[in-house]
């Protein structure tokens, strides 16, 4: 496994530009996406695998990745410990209780998990660790035999929920991508091939995404959604490997249309992924959701502008291109702009 080392630089989000595979004028305003939530209700349920780090340095980065995500679900997305299943390696130091990540250990999570979830619950499975490729498959390194793409992909195929993401942060993870894709289902992967094989920056930049809500959340209507969140992501380890004057060793996928090709400028014109993760928010049922004051003439305009990107958005393949890019870019500026007046208020 080759590794480098992952700083905690952070900085103001910036647009997906020289070194993505696309101009930054088309990813910039399909950042900005609107849709409204699906609400978990008690039943939804999140797995969280810190997998075998085989040294004590990424042992303790990935607990501290599966922590931090763990926390701030329950500190400021609205769940319970109950909610949330969490895994790490046998020799992790976590204040927090967790399983061993053994293989058996985890398909006796998701049977559990059958026999609870409901056909409108929502599963979410994110994995931190390493991830290796032999060719033929893609797998997550655990303590004990690893699990395969199709390992995974057999384990949520078992589960009556009816809405699913699987998050999968690892190195070689891009084949998971073909074997997970259904419909309906956000797959979510921080390479696009099983070659990518360099520890990767991506989980550290994901996890910030829910530590930093007001920088993810792009149309600041006080969520992030998973399509935020891999944007975010995605940005940030352009940055990383620019600012470091490195080629990119990685290149995050997401997948929410079921056609097995994840992409990486999601929801851009031309992209059919990208419109359920878009509407898809790990936020608990039983935590406040922000709501627009029909009395501010400010929030009725935020409302008018949404609906209008809304509108435009279901035009978008009756458009031209440049037309549809110069629309969608005008309204997400006197969107933005409107949301500055509403903060300075």
């Amino acid at each position: 496994m080759k590794t480098f080392s992952i700083t905690g630089r952070t900085a103001q989000l910036r647009s997906f530009r020289s070194a993505a595979s696309v101009p930054w004028r088309i990813c910039l305003p399909f950042c900005f996406i609107f849709f409204a939530p699906f609400c978990l209700s008690a039943a939804d349920h999140v797995i969280i695998i810190a997998g075998k780090g085989g040294q004590p340095e990424f042992t303790e980065k990935y607990a501290q990745f599966a922590r931090q995500l763990h926390d701030v679900l329950i500190a400021k997305q609205g769940f319970s410990a109950a909610q949330i299943t969490l895994f790490a390696e046998s020799g992790a130091k976590l204040p927090i209780a967790s399983t061993v990540c053994l293989a058996d250990n985890v398909r006796a999570a998701f049977e559990r998990l059958a026999g609870t979830v409901q056909k409108n619950d929502l599963v979410a499975v994110v994995l931190f660790g390493h991830g290796t490729f032999d060719g033929d498959w893609a797998k997550f390194n655990l303590d004990g035999p690893d699990l395969r793409d199709l390992d995974f992909a057999q384990l949520l195929e078992r589960l009556p929920a009816g809405r699913q993401v699987f998050i999968n942060t690892t190195a070689s993870s891009g084949p998971f991508v073909e074997k997970m894709s259904r419909q309906g289902r956000v797959v979510i992967t921080a390479t696009r091939s099983g070659d990518e094989q360099y520890a990767t920056a991506f989980p550290q930049f994901f996890v910030e995404a829910f530590l930093k809500p007001d920088e993810a959340d792009l149309d600041k209507n006080g969520r992030v959604s998973a399509l935020e969140a891999f944007d975010f992501s995605r940005d940030r380890v352009v940055r990383f490997y620019e600012s470091a004057n490195r080629l990119r060793p990685e290149h995050p996928l997401l997948d929410d249309n079921g056609d097995g090709n994840g992409s990486e400028t999601p929801a851009a014109y031309g992209s059919s992924d990208g419109q359920i993760a878009a509407r898809t928010f790990l936020v608990a049922s039983a935590a406040p959701q922000p709501a627009l004051n029909p009395n501010d003439p400010l929030e009725k305009e935020k409302a008018r502008l949404l609906a209008e990107i809304e509108n435009l958005k279901a035009r978008k393949n009756s458009l031209p291109e440049t037309e549809y890019n110069r629309k969608i870019e005008d309204l997400f500026i006197r969107l933005a702009k409107l949301n500055r007046q509403i903060k300075g208020k």
